[in-house]
C-alpha cells in the first residue's frame, strides 16, 4: 500500500493477543498474523490467477524479520514470473526427498 510503513522489530514484539487474529503488514503482502492464543506467523500475501492466497513463511519466534522480507521478495519475484509460491515450495520439497 502507498505510505505504508515497514514493520519495526520492536513493533513486533510488542503485539499482543487480542480477542480476534489480526495482521501487522510490512508492505508489499509480508505480514505478521497475531492469534489470539499468542501465537505470531509470517505470512506472503499474494494474488495468483487473480485470487488471493498466503504462504506461510514460519514462527515470528525461529525466523527474523530481515530474513522474512528475503523470503517475500523471492516470492514476489515468483508471482511476477507467473509461478505460485505454494507450488514451487512443494516440488522443491519434494525433489529433496527424491534426491535423498
Amino acid at each position: 500500500m502507498v505510505g505504508e510503513r515497514p514493520l519495526s522489530e520492536k513493533q513486533c514484539k510488542q503485539a499482543k493477543p487480542s480477542s480476534k487474529m489480526y495482521y501487522l503488514s510490512d508492505g508489499s503482502g509480508l505480514r505478521l498474523r497475531c492469534r489470539p492464543d499468542g501465537g505470531k506467523t509470517w505470512i506472503y500475501q499474494y494474488y495468483f490467477n487473480k485470487k488471493e492466497k498466503s504462504a506461510g513463511i514460519g514462527s515470528y519466534r525461529k525466523i527474523t524479520l530481515n530474513s522474512t522480507r528475503t523470503v517475500a521478495a523471492d516470492n514476489k519475484a515468483l508471482v511476477a514470473d507467473g509461478k505460485n509460491p505454494v507450488l514451487e515450495k512443494r516440488v522443491r520439497s519434494q525433489q529433496r526427498l527424491i534426491s535423498e
